[in-house]
């Protein structure tokens, strides 16, 4: 069985008031939350972006004490994915405390 969940876009009223769309934000997370509250091990990898740009990830979820198979998983998929991963539009290299937000971004962070 396969399940695919795709996320519900950000309405800009909700950037400025910090509401939530709780019943969108529950069928997002449906799948997940049973590995959680069971203890499951799970991962979760970037594997592309739709036809908007916007990132896709793909989660493993195993059964119990199947880590290490998990993370082998994990990282064959993302070598077949890693032709088509580049830095978002938006960018900040928390390492690098030296660089600059860019001036028409700024008003979007301060």
């Amino acid at each position: 069985m396969y399940d695919r969940v795709t996320a519900y876009p950000i309405l800009d009223d909700a950037l400025k008031t910090g509401e939530l769309d709780y019943i969108n934000g529950a069928a997002l997370v449906r799948y997940s939350i049973a590995g959680n509250f069971l203890g499951y091990p799970a991962i979760s990898i970037p594997v592309g972006y739709d036809q908007s740009g916007l990132p896709i990830g793909l989660q493993f979820i195993g059964r119990p004490w199947s880590e290490a198979t998990l993370i082998r998983l994990a990282f064959a998929m993302q070598a077949l994915c890693i032709q088509s991963y580049r830095k978002p539009e938006i960018f900040f290299d928390l390492l690098n405390w030296t660089q600059e937000i860019p001036q028409h971004l700024q008003k979007k962070f301060i």
